[in-house]
């Protein structure tokens, strides 16, 4: 039977930010800042820095058009202030405009060379355009590298020269700058979810050591957590991958791991022989998504170890409703028809 597997890698997390959600009280209070802001700009109308606040504050809860016009403001008022540019960009990188950002970029650096701020975001805008144009890694790399001397403490830039290297095929550079990453900062999870990846990718239990050092920082990741199951999984310890599974289940609410979570409790189940709990897992796994076509074959599979010839048909044919041709559905109705003959 197919084994459903689903592994989410890393991906490098924007260094430009955005607004969360906010509760009532704290859309209150925000609106509370937003007016002492205001107030602000009124009793100084020639204060660039009162301008830049709000637009920061703008920028921040994603109302970008405002944002943008308090920067173009502050920096009318006051054209030499390095951060000021750094906030234009941001505003240009969410309005898709990639090239003002790093136009503002570029100015943000030729007012402030020590600005790795403007440094790492310019280094995020070339590992973009890379995803084109490959080329761009090595401006990105040049990019990080400044940031570096500049800044030995810098997490950020190692970790975005380990997706570089990565691309690049590199994977001994790769992997020596997520270690340099995690020696910086262990709480950075991007880094121990790459190498727990990595790991899992060899079968290389070390990746355990990596996904739990994520989780240390992040216990309720889903990801994290289902990526483990899967690793114990591939590595036989069935003990551990089923409680890896349960408590993915028992802390994530929904979605598409808990879904693969039931899938690969059945799963153990079935191999193990217990198809009657193997049943009720891919029952729930489908309860979870009604078009799982490989849980239907799971189940139907259970369901002829067990005898129970209907059942077993009815979930072929079923999965073939909601995936034409399936091989595994075919193979199976086949092989009913021979037995039942």
């Amino acid at each position: 039977m197919r084994r459903f597997l689903i592994i989410a890698v890393a991906v490098l997390c924007g260094l430009f930010s955005a607004c969360k959600n906010k509760t009532d009280k704290g859309a209150a209070a925000d609106k509370d800042s937003l007016t002492l802001l205001t107030d602000a700009i009124k009793s100084q109308p020639q204060n660039a820095e009162a301008y830049y606040n709000r637009a920061d504050y703008l920028f921040r809860h994603s109302q970008f058009d405002a944002a943008e016009s308090d920067i173009l403001q502050a920096i009318k008022l006051k054209d030499n202030v390095s951060k000021y540019y750094v906030r234009y960009a941001d505003v240009k990188r969410f309005q898709k405009k990639l090239d003002d950002a790093e136009e503002n970029l570029q100015k943000a650096l030729s007012l402030d060379p020590s600005n790795n701020e403007a440094r790492l975001k310019l280094a995020e805008i070339f590992f973009y355009r890379a995803g084109r144009v490959p080329s761009y890694y090595d401006n990105c790399l040049a990019v990080l590298e400044e940031a570096r001397k500049l800044q030995p403490y810098n997490p950020n830039a190692y970790l975005m020269e380990a997706f570089c290297y990565k691309e690049k095929g590199d994977t001994s550079t790769y992997l020596q700058r997520l270690y340099q990453v995690v020696s910086q900062n262990p709480d950075e999870i991007k880094a121990h979810l790459e190498l727990g990846y990595f790991c899992q990718q060899r079968l290389d239990p070390q990746g355990i050591d990596h996904y739990q050092n994520a989780l240390r920082v992040d216990p309720k990741n889903a990801e994290i957590n289902y990526n483990l199951g899967l690793l114990y999984r591939d590595l036989g310890d069935t003990l551990n991958a089923i409680a890896q599974f349960k408590h993915l289940i028992a802390i994530v609410p929904s979605g598409s791991y808990v879904t693969n979570a039931y899938y690969n409790l059945a799963y153990l189940d079935l191999v193990s022989g217990n198809f009657k709990s193997a049943i009720e897992y891919f029952t729930q796994a489908l309860q979870c998504d009604a078009v799982f076509a490989d849980a239907y074959v799971g189940r139907a599979e259970a369901y002829e170890a067990l005898g129970d010839w209907a059942n077993a048909r009815a979930d072929y044919e079923q999965c073939l409703q909601v995936s034409a041709n399936f091989p595994a559905a075919i193979d199976g109705l086949n092989a009913l028809d021979k037995i039942q003959k």
